[in-house]
């Protein structure tokens, strides 16, 4: 029998009830468990990674682990009796950084599934007659999902609002490039969201945007770039409401979250989206009678890169509440901070540093967690300063702010990072379709030595925590399993072998660190009385399979508060399983 501290009523109850069984003596019907899951082979990821063959559930809580015999003599008469058929059970994956609403939440559409494949004007210019063909006169066409590079295009430019008002005259529009890069909308769209020759170029007030003009007319072209111009336009066209929202978010727990066995998530929400349509929304799943299938931290977008740094004063003081608020299933305490833009080999866009700490301090100070996205040297050093200063003017114990996408780190950075409890949040799902010839890529910088992606065995060796979350591609905790202990590419070629991490480190990356880092290690993340009774029914065992094939096991069930969320009607170890690209939802690994 497995243990923990007594520390809640769950550990308690348990104990008394292995009291009683102990004794030979019934357990109480009205004390019996509501259900008993045995003859599994349940890794509990508890601090010793120990290994049980049953659990006993009540009231949606882990009340006891440990043998066949030990948890099948606490069931009463009514306590509901699943056999586990000797597969493996894990922790509920818990995905760190989801975005959710969106791209996840996109509905499958033909025409974005056909526009990232599109490369022509005209090929573009026909998807958008064809999409505008079946939408209502007014309402918006929206369009993510096409090509990275304008290069990737016959004519090597974007399409402008001269291709698109032929074939909309009465819609207004917006393709989506260069992975949330670049927005290209009509005259009618640029007319709505009051974008004219007159216009203040986002860059010009220091923010991260900019309308591209005629160079000749400086009429605006219709293609922005940046996150201030496309939150302009993203709120000036109501890009979904919240019925919306709530349908694709509520199909996306269905379609792709829970079916991966993921339990918990963190929503970072989009940069250049309006925050509280998404909250509504959020809002509405929450009231429905059947509730929440997963449990989900909600990050609020402080947008650094679209608001100046008194807009983002002010936003962070006019929530009137102390952070975190939370139930079972949803928690808000966490800022989502986008302090640069950018790519591999391009200049990026960085967020002036001195307003940037003014903000970061102030966030702190005001007890929010702090999760920063991360893709420069120069930010990576002022986000450690930034800390680094917020914590000697205000010390804390209660919060672990978090770093993501960092790949760039010196020696000065992890051990400012080390010192303060920063938690490192790494994709390295990415690592799948880096090119053959990445690692030089990826030097960007002679000067200062670029590990490439999610170095974690880097940021391990330095002490600091890792947990590892999907982002986008693909959601699927298992592919990230697989991408952690291989960090293999799709051509078969390993990237940096030596940032590997073990099989256990990493499961626990994707179940209890992640816990630990939101601060909730103490009711999710193992499978330990007392905790919320979250798990994932695993088709193969995980911990004696060839580690290239962990990314091919299927999820065959999936629990959360004591109540299988997700049934595979398929029970065959070996099926085929898929993951997919966001929001075109194409097959990932073909």
């Amino acid at each position: 029998m497995q243990y923990v501290k007594l520390t809640t009523s769950g550990l308690l109850l348990a104990s008394f009830l292995l009291l009683l069984s102990g004794c030979g003596s019934a357990v109480p019907d009205a004390l019996a468990p509501d259900l008993v899951l045995y003859n599994g082979k349940i890794v509990t990821v508890d601090e010793d990674f120990s290994i049980a063959q049953a659990v006993a559930i009540r009231d949606g809580r882990f009340v006891a682990v440990g043998s066949d015999s030990e948890i099948l003599s606490l069931a009463g008469a009514d306590t509901e009796q699943v056999d586990l058929e000797g597969n493996t059970v894990l922790p509920g994956f818990n995905d760190s950084h989801l975005h959710l609403a969106w791209p996840v939440g996109e509905p499958p559409d033909p025409a974005i599934q056909e526009l990232g494949k599109a490369r022509s004007i005209a090929q573009i210019v026909e998807l958008v007659r064809q999409k505008v063909a079946v939408t209502p006169p007014g309402e918006l066409v929206w369009m993510p999902g096409g090509v990275a590079r304008a290069e990737q295009i016959k004519e090597g430019r974007w399409p402008n609002r001269h291709d698109l008002d032929p074939v909309s005259p009465e819609n207004p529009v917006i393709v989506i490039f260069a992975a949330d890069h670049v927005y290209v909308t009509n005259s009618l769209g640029l007319s709505k969201a009051n974008i004219n020759r007159r216009s203040v170029q986002p860059h010009a007030q220091g923010l991260f945007g900019e309308f591209i003009v005629d160079p000749g007319t400086r009429e605006p072209t219709g293609v922005l770039t940046g996150r201030a111009a496309a939150r302009i336009l993203r709120v000036a066209l109501n890009v979904w409401s919240v019925e919306e929202l709530e349908r694709n978010m509520a199909r996306a727990i269905e379609t792709d979250v829970i079916p991966y066995g993921i339990t918990s998530l963190s929503d970072p929400q989009n940069g250049g989206s309006p925050t509280q349509p998404i909250q509504h929304a959020y809002q509405r799943l929450l009231q429905r009678e059947e509730g929440l299938p997963a449990r989900i931290n909600l990050m609020i977008r402080l947008p650094v890169r679209s608001l100046s740094t008194q807009d983002s004063l002010d936003l962070i003081n006019s929530l009137l509440y102390q952070p975190p608020l939370k139930t079972d299933f949803f928690r808000v305490g966490t800022f989502k901070v986008s302090l640069d833009k950018g790519r591999p080999g391009q200049k990026p866009y960085i967020v002036p540093a001195e307003g940037a700490k003014k903000v970061l301090i102030e966030a702190h100070r005001r007890g929010w967690q702090l999760y920063l996205h991360i893709t420069t040297p120069e930010t990576f050093d002022y986000a450690c300063e930034a800390l680094e200063e917020a914590y000697r003017l205000y010390p804390r114990q209660d919060v672990r702010h978090i770093f993501t996408h960092i790949n760039q780190p010196t020696r000065e950075n992890l051990e400012t990072m080390k010192r303060l409890g920063i938690v490192a949040d790494l994709q390295v799902n990415a690592i799948y379709h880096l090119a053959d010839d990445a690692e030089e890529t990826y030097r960007v910088n002679p000067e200062r030595p670029d590990l490439g992606p999610r170095p974690v065995a880097t940021y391990r060796d330095a002490g600091i925590p890792v947990i590892l979350s999907s982002d986008q591609a693909p959601v699927g905790p298992l592919f990230t399993l697989w991408e952690a202990v291989n960090r293999v590419r799709k051509s078969g070629k390993v990237f940096r072998p030596e940032e590997r991490l073990t099989l256990e480190e990493a499961i626990r990356a994707v179940t209890i660190k992640p816990a630990w880092a939101f601060l909730e290690d103490d009711v999710k993340g193992s499978i330990e009385p007392g905790k919320f009774a979250d798990l994932v029914v695993l088709g193969r065992d995980i911990l004696t399979i060839d580690p290239l094939e962990i990314k091919d096991i299927p999820v065959l069930k999936t629990m959360t508060g004591g109540r299988f969320v997700y049934v595979n009607p398929n029970t065959d170890p070996n099926q085929k399983v898929e993951y997919f690209r966001y929001p075109a939802r194409t097959s990932y690994t073909e």
